[in-house]
Formats: C-alpha cells, sequence, structure tokens
C-alpha cells in the first residue's frame, strides 16, 4: 500500500537524500518503499519489492533477531523505547550478504504508523577492523616469535605484557605477572658487586629516552637462578606523544659472554699451551716493574730455553713438538708458586714472573724447574728423548729499566746458561749485569754476522704439493735457514733470527739466502734443461719491506745466475704486511716488475688480513699453521680454513696449509678444498744440497 506520507513528495525527497538504506515498513512488516541508497545497495527497486515482507532482505539465521527489533515498538508506540542498533547480515537480490548495522524507529504515534528500518553498510568499516585485527595478530605473532625477550609496562611501572620468550627467561607466566610491579619480574643485579640496579623502566620515565643496560648484569629468575642478559628500554608513547608506559627488551648473553671470555683468553694467552702469551706476560711485568719503582717488593724472572728440543721437533715433527711443549708446560706449572706467571715467550722459550720473591729464592725456584725437565723423558712412537733447560735468573728492582731491558737481561742470562754448556742456572748480578749483558750480546752478534760474511748458515727445502690431483703439477718447496751451532747440530730460524732482528742484521741475511737460492737453482736449472724448474718461496723479514736495496739485489742475483725470475717467489708475514702497509704494497709492486711471484705467509690471524687481501695482488697465501692444527677438532678452525680457501678461489689466489703434520689433518684439508699442504705430513723439511753436493729440490719432467 502506499500512506499518505509516502506520496508526500518532500518526505519522498528527505528519503532518497539519507546516506544510509532505509526501507518503509508497516505493522505488518511490509515493504512500503526502498529510497535510492536501499536499491543499490540490495540491488531491487522500490516497484519490485512494495508489500513483500521485509524480511526477505534478511538472511535466515538472522530472522529472529531482527523480527525481535519491532517486538517493543508496537507494544507503546507513544513512547517508543531506545532501542540500540543490532548488527547483522543482510541479503542482496544476486543472494551474496554483507554486514549491516539495523536500527527500527516509528514514523509517528498512531496505532497504524509506519517504522523507519535504517540500514547502515558495515563492509568497509568490516574491512578496516578486519586489518587492525590482522595487524594486531602479527604483531602479537611477532612479539611471541622473536628471540629477545619483550615487557612492557603502564606509566606506574605495572607490567602489561610479556612475551614467551620473557616468560622462560624470567620464569614468570604472563598470568602470574600481569599487574606486578616490574622489578619484581625484572630483579636485576651487577655481576661484579652483587648490589641491585635502579629500576630501568623509572629511569626511562625520569629520563623520557631510550636507555640502555651496561655490561656485566644478571637477572635473578623466579627459581633463584641467574642468567646474564643485555637489556635496552624505550618509553611507550601513543599517536599524541603522550608516555603511556615503557617496552623493555632484553635477550641472554650468556653465549656471547662465554665467546667473548674465549676470546680473551686467546688474546692473552698461548693457544697451544694454554699458558700466558707474551703481551700478557709483557703486561704484567711491567705492573711489577713499576711497583718494583717505588720500591713496594722485590720481584725476579726466570728465561728458560729448551735444550734438545730442536731434536725432537725435526726428527720427529712438529706435531710430536707441540705434544712436546704441552707436555713441558704441564710439567713446569707443577712446579711455580700459585701467584707466579708461567708464560710460553715462543718456540720453546718459556718465561716465569716470580713476584714478591728474592734472586735467592727465585734462584731456589730455577733449580727445581731445571731438574724436573732433566728427569723427565719425553716418548713419541717408541722413541724415548732426554731434554734440558737453560735458565737465566735476573732481578726485578727500581734499576731494572723498562720491560725491554729486564727481558733482554732474562735472554742474556739464558745464553750464557746455555753457551757454558746448557742445562744449568745462570743468575745474573746487578752490579756485573752491564759487562756480562755486552759481553754475551756481543759474542752472539759477531757469530751471526760471521755466519752472513763467511756463508756459514745452511739452506733446507720442504716441499709444498697438491692435495687435489687436476692441480698442476709444477714442484713447490719453500727456503728454510739453518745455523750449525757449537755442538754439531743445527738451529732453526726460530732461535737466532729474533735477535737479528733486533741488531738490523736481517737485510743481509734476506740476501744471502736469495743469493744462495738463486745460485743453487741457477746450477740446477743448467745442469738440467730436460727438468720443471721448481717454484722455491723464500721468507722476507719485516726490515726489508723498507730495504731499498733488496730489489735491485734480485735483479742482480737473477740476471748473474742466469735464472728465471718465476722460480723464485717471496713470503711475507702477514702481520708484517697488516703493521707496514704502504711499504708492502710498493714492495709487491717492485717484486712483481722483476718477475718473481709474491704470497703472503701466516695468513688468516686477524679479521683485518680479509679486507686488504683484495688490495694486494698475491700469487697465494698460507694458511697459519695454528688454524691447519685445529681442523680435525675444532670445526670453527674448519670454517676459517674453508672461509680462507673460498675467498681465495674467488680471487684467483693460490691457498697453502702450513704446519699440516698428521695425516689426519691432511685428510680434513682435502675435503675442505685446500690447494697445496707443506708440513710433516707430507715431507720433512731437508737439505738443499746434500752430502754429495746433489740438489735434493723434487722434480718431474719438464712438459712439452
Amino acid at each position: 500500500m502506499t500512506t499518505p506520507r509516502m506520496q508526500d513528495k518532500r518526505f519522498r525527497q528527505m528519503l532518497d537524500a539519507a546516506p544510509d538504506a532505509m526501507v518503509v515498513v508497516d505493522q505488518a512488516g511490509s515493504v512500503v518503499a526502498l529510497n535510492r541508497e536501499a536499491e543499490r545497495l540490495f540491488g531491487w527497486t522500490d516497484a519490485e519489492v512494495r508489500g513483500e515482507p521485509s524480511s526477505r532482505l534478511i538472511p535466515q539465521r538472522f530472522q529472529q533477531v531482527y523480527e525481535a527489533l519491532g517486538v517493543s515498538d508496537a507494544e507503546s508506540p507513544e513512547s517508543p523505547p531506545k532501542r540500540a542498533p543490532v548488527r547483522i547480515f543482510a541479503r542482496r537480490r544476486d543472494g551474496s550478504e554483507f554486514p549491516v548495522e539495523i536500527h527500527r524507529s516509528p514514523l509517528g504515534p498512531s496505532e497504524d504508523a509506519l517504522f523507519l528500518v535504517t540500514m547502515r553498510d558495515l563492509t568497509e568499516w568490516r574491512d578496516v577492523q578486519e586489518s587492525l585485527f590482522r595487524q594486531k595478530e602479527q604483531a602479537i605473532v611477532a612479539l611471541a616469535s622473536i628471540a629477545d625477550a619483550v615487557i612492557t609496562t603502564d606509566v606506574a611501572g605495572r607490567i602489561t605484557y610479556l612475551n614467551p620468550t620473557a616468560e622462560r627467561l624470567t620464569g614468570w607466566r604472563t598470568t602470574e605477572a600481569l599487574g606486578q610491579p616490574v622489578d619484581t619480574v625484572l630483579t636485576l643485579v651487577n655481576d661484579a658487586t652483587r648490589q641491585p640496579l635502579e629500576s630501568i623502566p623509572a629511569r626511562c620515565l625520569r629520563e623520557g629516552r631510550a636507555v640502555d643496560l651496561t655490561d656485566g648484569v644478571l637477572l635473578l629468575r623466579r627459581d633463584g637462578t641467574e642468567v646474564p642478559i643485555g637489556d635496552s628500554a624505550a618509553p611507550l608513547r601513543d599517536r599524541h606523544g603522550t608516555t603511556i608506559g615503557v617496552v623493555l627488551v632484553f635477550h641472554d648473553v650468556t653465549e656471547r659472554r662465554r665467546a667473548a671470555r674465549k676470546l680473551s683468553h686467546e688474546a692473552t694467552h698461548d693457544t697451544l699451551t694454554g699458558l700466558v702469551g707474551r703481551k700478557e706476560f709483557e703486561e704484567r711485568l711491567a705492573r711489577v716493574l713499576a711497583e718494583a719503582a717505588a720500591g713496594v717488593a722485590e720481584h725476579a724472572l726466570c728465561y728458560l730455553d729448551l735444550d734438545r728440543f730442536k731434536l725432537v721437533n725435526d726428527s720427529c715433527g712438529h706435531e710430536a713438538g707441540d705434544d712436546l711443549l704441552r707436555k713441558i708446560s704441564r710439567l713446569l706449572s707443577g712446579h711455580v708458586r700459585s701467584r707466579d706467571t708461567l708464560a710460553r715467550l715462543g718456540g720453546d722459550e718459556f718465561g716465569v714472573l716470580l713476584e714478591y720473591c728474592s734472586l735467592t729464592k727465585a734462584e731456589e725456584i730455577a733449580g727445581k724447574l731445571e731438574r724436573a725437565i732433566e728427569e723427565f723423558r719425553y716418548v713419541w712412537a717408541e722413541r724415548s728423548f732426554s731434554l734440558g733447560v737453560s735458565i737465566g735468573v735476573v732481578a726485578i728492582t727500581a734499576a731494572s729499566g723498562r720491560t725491554a731491558d729486564v727481558l733482554r737481561a732474562a735472554d742474556e742470562a739464558c745464553y750464557a746458561a746455555k753457551d757454558a754448556g746448557g742445562n744449568r742456572v745462570h743468575v745474573a748480578q746487578p752490579e756485573a749485569a752491564p759487562g756480562v749483558h755486552q759481553q754475551v750480546e756481543t759474542r752472539r752478534i759477531m757469530r751471526l754476522t760471521r755466519a752472513v760474511d763467511e756463508g756459514q748458515f745452511q739452506l733446507y727445502a720442504q716441499p709444498i704439493v697438491p692435495l687435489a690431483p687436476e692441480l698442476p703439477a709444477r714442484p713447490r718447496c719453500e727456503i728454510l735457514l739453518r745455523l750449525p751451532d757449537e755442538r754439531g747440530g743445527v738451529e732453526t730460524a726460530d732461535a737466532f733470527l729474533p735477535q737479528a732482528e733486533r741488531h738490523r742484521l736481517m737485510p743481509a741475511i734476506d740476501r744471502w739466502v736469495v743469493r744462495q737460492t738463486a745460485t743453487v737453482l741457477g746450477q740446477w736449472h743448467r745442469d738440467h734443461p730436460e727438468l720443471e724448474l721448481p717454484l722455491c718461496s723464500i721468507n722476507l723479514s719485516v726490515s726489508s719491506l723498507d730495504d731499498a736495496d733488496l730489489i735491485p739485489a734480485v735483479r742482480e742475483y737473477l740476471t748473474q745466475r742466469r735464472l728465471p725470475p718465476e722460480a723464485l717467489c717471496f713470503e711475507i708475514a702477514e702481520a708484517a704486511a697488516l703493521g707496514n702497509f704502504a711499504q708492502l704494497v710498493r714492495l709487491i709492486s717492485e717484486i712483481r716488475a722483476t718477475g718473481c711471484g709474491v704470497g703472503l705467509d701466516n695468513f688468516g690471524n686477524s679479521l683485518a688480513s680479509f679486507a686488504h687481501l683484495k688490495a694486494l695482488s698475491v700469487d697465494y697465501v698460507k694458511i697459519g699453521g695454528h688454524y691447519v692444527r685445529g681442523v680435525a677438532d675444532d670445526p670453527v678452525y674448519g670454517t676459517l680454513v674453508r672461509a680462507v680457501n673460498e675467498i681465495g678461489r674467488i680471487m684467483g689466489i693460490t691457498t697453502i696449509a702450513e704446519e699440516v703434520e698428521s695425516e689426519t689433518i691432511l685428510q680434513k684439508l682435502r675435503g675442505l678444498g685446500v690447494g697445496y699442504a707443506q708440513g710433516h705430513a707430507v715431507a720433512p723439511p731437508a737439505p738443499l744440497v746434500d752430502r754429495d753436493g746433489q740438489v735434493t729440490l723434487p722434480h718431474v719432467q719438464r712438459t712439452g
């Protein structure tokens, strides 16, 4: 039916102008009229649904809710109750459904009054709400999934949220922690002093900014256990910038602290023996010297050099030498006092810093160390060795001077013991020290100088072999330096090169090695033209980095001996390279101009070396023996060796593993893809020229 009201043109215009869908129904619930928005929304025209039940617009499952909207309206039309809108779904002509908010109100007070049903489309509102819900859900999932612990508080410092990681670290469940003061759940103390720390949220709110915890903070968990954490806090602000609380983010740093302690230990201790290293030893010595200078107490220093260690190392290999050094370290540790510092200073040399110890007591302790080593027997592969030790003892007094002076005096006292036959203790007397020191030092320098002038050094060669059969078969070796001693043996370079470096003899020694190698190789090449010329590596000392005479001398030796430059390759230690980078770049350029090769020795001891490697035009890198020896047992070292090898592969640089002392290590290196290996597991060093005057270099027939 059509009521007079519906025939009112102005009323109809108002109905059509409404932004929401409007349906006019009669007392029976039949449709009287639709406005334009209702026509658009439902897909029916006013004429098509006029007289039809309005419930036709509502899905069956919501019929009861829809019909309940009209129950009270019929009861008292003069004072209709104020019914709140309801949210249900409506149905379009095509059967699709959409969310709506429905409100029903009478259009007059009479008993036969019509009713206006307003339907607001909530589709866009629902999409916004679902988007907000998804964002909130994603945020909750993210907070629940991250490895860091997250706690939020209100401005009063009461907990409003914990994520699962926070529950695990604190030992509090969210249901128990909500509303608790944050300091009850997050109890923090200083690791060193065990004193409680200031409340981080309180400090954050007071300062109005993000704050971080310093290192050394422990979280006391609910069960009483402790866990070291790193922590930060920041104010929580609403969209108007008002602070509404604090968010704390913290994480377990147990593993990081363990790694830091390990790195710190490795930085201050010798990796082979576990003893204090030279750098840390010198720092402790400097502290003791400062005390002595102030007249606080008297101290002493022992300098130990093993006798006959080279015999074990050379005859049985570095693996045996390393094993012996570890056993000697444990032996010595059992004969020093708990407050003394026992250190490995390098090679087979040790130092003992005796604090609050008179010179007489120091001599007694040194005697015990000497006797312990004399009585010790070392067995390797069914071979038994007896050792000895030469010990120099010096007092540390206000007149001792600098750290280097004390070490030099102890080293000279040790050499005096060795020069007197070894296996004894020599105590340096302070009043006689300058003269004795000068005499011993002069004797050692004269011996080294004479060795250079008279050619008393000996050249050894150690093969470097490919680990993969597809690699080129050109022979490689490293030229090593030896010095005959007074007892018929030979000293390795570690025994005399440090002193030669101190007294600026290394440039002359380096040039002697190049000259002698070029002489032997040149003659061998002329005598055996049918054999492939081996590639021989020669170590250059740090002093040669700025030796202006080195490269001209190399050119001269190559020309005079008629030796092709590709027969020689010069190795520079990584530590020397990084310490003199500008000189190194210049030297590499000059070496390459001669036609010789360049390699980096003992590579991988510093992360800086990786950064510099790209700027250096080198043919190969030698991976440091410390890491090579560890690949069989420590996956970290294996990863490092693999990384060096991969970087070398990408840059076209050959990799050589040095100090390969066992078949196990050799097989591991093959698996890691390392190019070449050098060490006793491959071949020990041997004289470059044997007793019959024959060159012992590895060789193969020259290929076409």
